[in-house]
């Protein structure tokens, strides 16, 4: 029976383990299911910044890029710390294939929508040529109209 008990002890091990992963999962997937309309505006600003810029962007610029467009469609409804989980989940769910495809149709619209020269104006903030809270607060302004 001795030699029984730690493959016992492995499998139990290894089966709580799991359990708790994927409990760990399924919290982490509700609390990104509760940001999901945050999200879904971000991604609309999102989708044109990093499918215009991402080649000429550095890591650092692109997750700059996310948390920008983040904080303007959240208008302070979630924390700083927020902005960084919803950044980091938008960054691993990000489809070049989708946003190729929702940039082809914002271009060729008769009247560009407002997310499109939101990415733009967020864009310029990212490459330095306005400062951050002026972005922030022209990309806010172009949405609301």
């Amino acid at each position: 029976m001795s030699a029984l008990e730690p493959i016992i002890a492995a499998v139990l091990g290894s089966g709580v383990t799991a359990a708790v992963a994927w409990l760990v999962k399924k919290l982490g997937d509700q609390k990104i299911l509760s940001y999901g309309p945050v999200l879904s505006r971000a991604y609309d600003i999102i989708d044109p910044l990093l499918e215009q810029h991402m080649q000429s962007w550095s890591g650092s610029d692109v997750e700059f890029a996310i948390e920008l467009a983040i904080e303007t469609v959240a208008d302070s409804k979630v924390t700083a710390n927020e902005i960084k989980v919803i950044a980091r989940e938008a960054s691993n769910r990000w489809l070049p294939a989708v946003a190729a495809e929702k940039v082809r149709k914002y271009v060729t619209a008769s009247n560009p929508p407002a997310e499109l020269k939101a990415a733009d104006t967020l864009a310029d903030t990212v490459n330095g040529i306005i400062d951050k809270e002026k972005g922030l607060s022209k990309a806010r302004e172009i949405l609301s109209n």
